[in-house]
């Protein structure tokens, strides 16, 4: 596993899905109703990134820019520790506002790992397995584009991938697309413009079930539970790509 790609899946699919938590979490929304941050996380070798907290809502940037807090990390092995719960960032602006990140903050964090990484007593609730397939098929598209950029071999499947766009969805939950370009990935939120394939499940049931690994994708299509179709270069190149994703998201 490649440090730096671990660290920009982190930063850039982990930390990406704060945006989508108040929706769907009591505690995430009183944090993002309450006092405003804006919180950048710069790692060398690997680029920064910025949340903004506040308004209600909490709003992801792939840049850096303006912030009240800047934490810093000199590698990406650094950023990972933090991430493992065994490492602590520099930080270079908002050093008084410790208590933030350890209070507000870190509640966040915690409330994102809380469906992130599902008990099977917490999957028995309808509205948490939702939850948790929602965030878990967003962080695995996200982590895809970044193992497709950086990763040695995601990368050379992505070389191998045709231009175009595919869209990621599950029916009453998430659209996604997910875009190649001259071998580069991208994935953002919303329909493709110029759909060239497309895999969507049936529901987000469907969805939850294969990311945590319940059930398999030809037991998924057999069922008419996922639905795979256009570009067929596309999608046997994405599915390679996605199969390392487990490798960086545990």
């Amino acid at each position: 596993m490649d440090q730096c790609t671990l660290a920009r899946v982190n930063v850039f699919a982990l930390l990406r899905c704060l945006e989508d938590l108040p929706a769907l979490d009591y505690e995430a929304r009183k944090i993002a109703g309450g006092r405003p941050e804006t919180i950048q996380f710069t790692v060398s070798g690997v680029g920064a990134a910025r949340l903004a907290i506040g308004g209600g809502k909490i709003e992801f940037s792939a840049e850096a820019g303006p912030k009240s807090i800047n934490l810093w990390f000199p590698k990406a092995e650094a950023l990972n520790a933090m991430f493992a719960g065994t490492g602590n960032p520099i930080p270079l602006k908002g050093i008084t506002k410790v208590a933030y990140l350890k209070g507000p903050f870190t509640t966040l964090t915690d409330r994102l790992g809380h469906y992130m990484r599902p008990k099977p007593e917490l999957l028995a609730d309808e509205a948490y397995r939702n939850a948790n397939a929602a965030l878990s098929l967003r962080a695995a598209m996200y982590a895809l584009a970044e193992i497709g950029n950086h990763d040695h071999d995601g990368s050379l499947n992505a070389a191998r991938m045709p231009d175009g766009e595919i869209l990621i969805a599950a029916r009453g939950g998430p659209e996604l697309t997910l875009a190649a370009s001259g071998g580069r990935l991208e994935c953002r939120k919303g329909p493709p413009a110029r759909l060239r394939a497309r895999m969507v499940f049936s529901d987000l049931g469907a969805a939850g079930e294969l990311l945590r690994g319940e059930m398999d994708s030809y037991t998924a299509i057999g069922a008419e539970r996922l639905e795979m179709g256009g570009f067929v270069p596309m999608l046997d190149n994405m599915n390679k790509i996605l199969g390392l994703v487990p490798r960086y998201l545990k």
